[in-house]
C-alpha cells in the first residue's frame, strides 16, 4: 500500500469515504490482516458499450413458456394473513 489512511465514521457508523471515492458507486473490498481493502467496480452502467455481448434466442416451447407467465394478470390480493386473502378472494368472486 502506497499511503494508507484511516477511513472514519459518523454518529451513525457509516464509514465516511475519501474525497476520490466520492463519486463512485459501487465497490469490492478485501479484508487483509484487518485491514479493509476498498476499490471501485466498473459496472455495466458505467460502461454500457455492449457490442461484443452475444444474442441468445430461447427455443420455441420456452418463448411460449414465458409469454403465457408474463400474460398472466390476476390482481393482487392484499392480506396480513392467510385467512383474510381467502376471505378477500371469496368477495372477489
Amino acid at each position: 500500500m502506497g499511503s494508507p489512511s484511516i477511513l472514519k465514521t459518523d454518529s451513525r457508523g457509516r464509514v465516511t469515504l475519501p474525497p476520490k471515492f466520492k463519486n463512485e458507486s459501487l465497490f469490492e473490498y478485501a479484508e487483509d490482516n484487518g485491514c479493509l481493502i476498498l476499490w471501485p467496480v466498473q459496472t455495466v452502467r458505467k460502461f454500457p458499450k455492449m457490442d461484443d455481448l452475444p444474442t441468445i434466442t430461447l427455443n420455441a416451447k420456452w418463448q411460449q413458456e414465458e409469454k403465457e407467465i408474463n400474460e398472466d394478470m390476476h390482481p393482487a390480493i392484499m392480506a396480513a394473513t392467510p385467512k383474510s386473502a381467502l376471505k378477500k378472494l371469496k368477495e372477489q368472486s
